[in-house]
This record gives structure tokens, sequence and C-alpha cells, in this order.
């Protein structure tokens, strides 16, 4: 009896085990009508799963769908609903996805964790513990105290291994606008995965203007709807991908958000209202106190003298304002409108000591109003950014600030630009990134211009050599080796030199040192206006190598002093490219090479001159001997003189560069009759 009784046990819980089983493998599976489910169409869809998989495995995961709400009130309020599912293919993909990061703001944002989950062989679902999920400050908040309030909600994903689907939500509820009835919003639909699918949609009250933009993709694809929400009408509107390709690296390429397709949102409908919303706010925080006053009048104390009445050039009191500013205070930041575009008031960074782009911008322009000198924050889009478009009303576009100052010169007015965030720029100049780019330059109230900041020239970037030095009979050089540092390349080298000790300097001075002379002694050197932002850092060193030329019966071989820039080789690794080459600024390595020679000695061999020359770049390089003075005199010159090389141009400015650094490598001078002396 007892064993009936159990044998009937064991048989429900069999069949128990055998039903639930059964339910959950069918879970797992779309739902087919049963005319369309059979073996043919389910092996058909799974073997095009498996060739998408193949492909995408390189990127180390896909996303499988990701749906994207947002939900705009009257008050310029707006919640986004965020769902993602996302498949590991991968290790790579492991290292990547298995930790979700989300930043928000305290202090304009509210998010709210929805759901994550972790999803094996499509039937597993293992959910998010919850210590697992935390909210933490970025590292980059030690550095930069002004984004204090900057969060990252993140989610360490359980179980993640190849083949699973990482599922998560969250809402994000934008409370504060950043500006006031401002809202600026972009959805990408492209990223550095692939997508299988994505949704957007926006409901926001029927009659509100909206400024759109869609980058990279057709208008015709965007549908809008009126619908009824609580017997209000409001309008909807949509749009979706499907099977979008990834964005594909490659190096020196434009920036991403250049090739990414993005829908832009803003409220703003007009460049006049958000400029002067803008300006409002620059000439609230202008305000200057006391102290302010009197660092402007120390600044300025030298200039002033009885001669003159007191009275100095506005060009040369805005420099002196500047070289101290640059010198008190420090930029604090990683961008404009990170932490909103409400510029914190003057007097506040001036006690700080430091500030964002918009910050101290503001201070700078606090204090050159003091000095009666005319400035203005100019928003500047860089070349780490999308080119400004003026179709995008949204301050989302512009990454920095500048001051701008317009100055009457020889009857007429000509702006120039102060760099307020960093020290290693002199007064006027400004970065290579801030060159040629188009921006908005807010002169006032309903006063404003798009500009368009001035390209460098290559020779405002040059790396000049110079070596003046002799070589004996037996092959022994010395002399003095001396690299001047223009534009970029001075500040460059001054970043990389302000936080190391003498040591570290003489590796980085040997290591240089390598390209021209592997094997030379370094008697001394020394770095000269290392903290003078105002000249040109320059790099000296005295050399001897006793072993530089080789003798052989009653000839000397050596190659010339010429350095063989690896730097060149690395802009031209790659044969062919798919995106434009991005340098980012022109430049020009150019020398000159004196070498006294052996007395009574002559050139046996010398090798010709090289005259290359191409739409984005040119070379040439001669040396000449002088026989009166027995003195062989080498120059070159490399240009490059283009922000960007054009896919086209790329193939001749790689051969020229090739050409270049072959020529150099193999520049061999033989001297003959020196055993005579």
């Amino acid at each position: 009896m007892k064993n009936n009784k159990l044998k009937s046990v064991l048989f429900f819980m069999f069949i128990t085990v055998f039903f639930t089983a059964f339910l959950n493998i069918a879970n797992t599976h779309p739902a087919f009508s049963y005319k369309t489910l059979n073996k043919k169409s389910v092996a058909v869809k799974k073997n095009k799963r498996k060739n998408i998989e193949k492909v995408y495995k390189k990127y180390g995961a896909y996303i499988i769908k990701k749906d994207v709400v947002l939900k705009l009130n009257k008050n310029y309020e707006l919640r986004e609903y965020v769902a993602e599912s996302l498949k590991i293919l991968s290790q790579r993909g492991i290292n990547k996805y298995s930790e979700v990061v989300i930043p928000f703001s305290t202090k304009y944002q509210k998010i709210k964790f929805l759901y994550a989950y972790t999803l094996l062989n499509g039937m597993f679902k293992i959910p998010i513990g919850k210590h697992a999920i935390n909210i933490v400050s970025p590292g980059f908040a030690v550095n930069y105290p002004a984004y204090s309030d900057i969060k990252y909600l993140t989610l360490s994903m359980p179980a993640v291994e190849d083949g699973s689907i990482i599922n998560f939500s969250y809402e994000i509820n934008n409370f504060k606008p950043l500006i006031k009835n401002g809202v600026f919003y972009t959805n990408y639909f492209s990223y550095d995965i692939p997508v299988k699918k994505i949704n957007f949609s926006l409901v926001y009250p029927s009659g509100f203007k909206l400024n759109l933009y869609l980058h990279n993709i057709k208008k015709s694809y965007l549908l809008r709807k009126t619908v009824l929400l609580k017997n209000k009408k409001f309008t909807e509107l949509s749009i979706s991908a499907n099977h979008v390709s990834a964005i594909k690296k490659e190096s020196n390429m434009p920036p991403e958000k250049n090739l990414r397709k993005y829908i832009s949102i803003s409220t703003y409908t007009s460049w006049r209202i958000l400029l002067n919303k803008i300006n409002a706010m620059f000439e609230k925080a202008e305000k200057p106190d006391k102290n302010i006053v009197k660092f402007v009048k120390s600044a300025i104390k030298k200039y002033k003298n009885k001669d003159n009445g007191g009275i100095i050039e506005e060009r040369k009191e805005a420099a002196a304002i500047y070289d101290k500013f640059v010198k008190t205070f420090r930029y604090a930041g990683i961008g404009y409108g990170i932490n909103g575009y409400m510029p914190d008031d003057a007097p506040v960074v001036f006690n700080d000591g430091y500030g964002d782009s918009k910050s101290l911008a503001a201070l700078l322009i606090a204090m050159l109003k003091t000095a009666k000198i005319n400035a203005y924050p100019i928003l500047i889009a860089s070349l780490n950014t999308t080119s400004f478009n003026k179709k995008t009303i949204s301050p989302k576009q512009f990454d920095s600030v500048l001051v701008g100052l317009t100055f009457k010169e020889n009857g007429r007015y000509v702006r120039s630009y102060l760099y307020p965030d960093s020290s290693s720029y002199k007064a006027f100049n400004i970065p290579f990134e801030l060159s040629g780019r188009n921006g908005a330059a807010i002169l006032g109230q309903n006063k404003f211009k798009f500009i368009k900041t001035p390209s460098e020239k290559p020779k405002q970037n040059e790396k000049i050599f110079l070596f003046k030095g002799k070589i004996n009979k037996n092959g022994m050089l010395s002399g003095t080796v001396s690299v001047k540092y223009k534009g970029v390349y001075s500040n460059y080298e001054r970043s990389s030199l302000k936080n190391i000790n003498h040591y570290e300097k003489k590796i980085k001075v040997y290591n240089s040192l390598y390209n021209f002379l592997p094997g030379a002694q370094i008697k001394d050197f020394n770095f000269k206006n290392l903290r003078n932002i105002n000249k040109n850092l320059k790099l000296i060193i005295k050399i001897k190598d006793k072993n530089y030329g080789t003798k052989n019966a009653d000839k000397l071989l050596f190659h010339s002093v010429l350095p063989i820039d690896s730097g060149l080789l690395g802009l031209v690794l790659k044969g062919k490219r798919r995106y434009n080459l991005i340098i980012g600024y022109p430049f020009e390595h150019k020398g000159l090479i004196v070498i006294k020679l052996p007395a009574k000695s002559y050139i046996y061999y010398i090798p010709k001159e090289l005259k290359l020359k191409g739409n984005s770049s040119s070379a040439y390089s001669k040396c000449k001997f002088l026989n009166n003075k027995a003195e062989l005199i080498c120059s070159y010159k490399f240009e490059s003189e283009k922000l960007a090389v054009s896919k086209e141009e790329y193939k001749r400015y790689r051969k020229i560069i090739r050409s270049y650094l072959q020529y150099m490598k193999n520049y061999f001078i033989a001297v003959s009759n020196v055993y005579f002396y």
C-alpha cells in the first residue's frame, strides 16, 4: 500500500516537472500560428540569426532592441523612459557591457531604476541583486569639483556569459530645465555596436513649437499624429530604425557625432531668443566686486606711468590682465553645458580659484570690462564635436567658450580671442581644436553674430631643428642640438614637462635624441622658457658621439644629422582610409644642419636634392658643401598644409611622407682624403 502511494507521488512529481519544462521551452520561441510553425521556417530563422551574430561577433555584442519614450509637459519637464536588450557575443562584450553606467545630474534630474536581469539560454532569468545597483561619483569629480552633482547609476549585471542577454530599464525625470523654458535632447540611433531595432517617440502638448533636426536620417521616416491623454491633445512623434550598422573605428577619424544617426530636439525655435537668455545669464555673472577691481589694477599697474598719462593700448592692457589671470585661476571643467548653462558669479569663481569654461569666461569678461575693454562670450564648437549647425537651435552643440574682444586698428575693427581655460596659451592664441571653427558671438541683448575663428597656418605650429658641430677624421661627432617648439608642439611639450623631475626629463631627451643620433652621449641639456608661455619653448643639448662615422681607408662614411620623425609615420600607417584623415592643425618640420668636416677633405658622395609636392603637403631636402670652409650644410622641410586630408588626397599625402622618411633614413655622406692631415 505504501509502495503504491509512493509511486503515485513520484508519478505526479514527474508529470509536474515535465509540463513545467515543456512550458518553459515553449516560452522561449516566438508565438507563431499553426500555419507558419513548421520545421523549414524555424530553421531559416535560426540560420539567419546565426549568420547575423557571426558578423556581429567582432563587436562583442549587439543591441537587439532599444525603446526610448520621451514625455514633455507644459512646464518643460521632460521624462525619459529607456528599455534596452543587448546580446553578449564574446569576452570583449562581457568586459565592456556587463557593467551598465547611466550618468545623471542630481541638480537637474532624478533617476529611477525600473528593472534589470540577465537571460541565459533564452529561458533562465537571473535578476540583479540589490547590492549590484549603486549610485557613485565619477572619477573625474576629484579633479573637476565644479561637477560634484554628476553621478552614475551603475548596474553590475549578474551571470553574464557568451550568448546571454542583458535587459535593463530606467526612467530619468528632467525636473529642472538647464535654461528657462529650454529642453534640449539628442537621441542617437547608431552606436559602436550594431543595432537590430531601435524605437523612439516623443509626446508633447499640442501647440508647442519645437525645433527638430535629423542627422543622416530622412525626414520622411518621422511619423506625427495627435493623441488624447486625460482628455487633452498631445502630439506624438515617432521614428524607428532597423539593422543599423555599427560605427567603424579608425585612427584620426572625424568625431563620432558627425557619423552617427540622430534626432535633435529643442524647445527654442529662434537663435535670437536663445542667445538673449544666455546673454542675460552671463551679464548677471559678470558683476565684479572690490577684489576683482583690485586684481585688475595690479595687473596693469606696470603700464601706468606719467609719460603717457596712464593711458595704454587696449591690446596690451588686455594681454596684461590675461597673463595674470591664467597664472592665478585653474580650469576645472570638462565642457560647456555639462553642469547647466548658468556661469557662476565672478566673485565666487575669484574666491574659489577655479571654474569651468563658462565661469572662467564670465570672470575674465568682468575683469576686462572693469578696465573699460569691450569683451563678450563666444560659444564655440571644437574639433572634438560636431560642426556647428544653424538648423539645430541648441546650446548642446557647443563645448567651449572663448572671450571675444574688438579692437580698432588702422581705422577698422578687428576681433581677437582669449582662451580662459588654460595656462599654456599666450594672449590672443587659441588651441588648434578651436581654430577655423564656427560659433556664436554674444555681443549683447539682441546682438549676436555667427563667426568663424581664424584658421591656423603651418608656420604657427613648427618644430625647428638646428645642429652645429664638427666631425673629426676618426668619426667622432660633437656639437649642439637645439629644437625650437612653436604652437601646438610648444603646448604639448610644456604639458609633458610640467610635473616631471630632472631624471625623467633626461630620459625624455634621450628618447627624442634616439631618432637621429642613437648612442650619442649627452654632455648637458636645458629647456628654455619652460615657464614663460609668452615665449617659445626651446631644448638645447650638447652631445658627443665617438663612433658616429665609419672610417674605411681614405673615406669617412656617416649619416647626416636629420631627425627621423616617427610621428609622421604614425599618420600614414594605413594603406587606405575609410574616413578623411583628421590631423587638426597644419604644421611644419624644418631644420638646418651645419657640420665642420676634417681639414683638406672633400665630399665624395652626397644624395641628390629632394622635392615633393601634393595638394596637402610638400617635402624638401638638400645638402651643399662649402669647400673653402670645409663645411657641410643641410636643410630640410616637411609641410602639412591642411587640418584634414580627404580620402582622395590621402594616397598622395601618404606617398610623400613615406618617400620623405625613406630619403632621410638613407641620407649618407661620404668624405674623402680624411687621412691626409
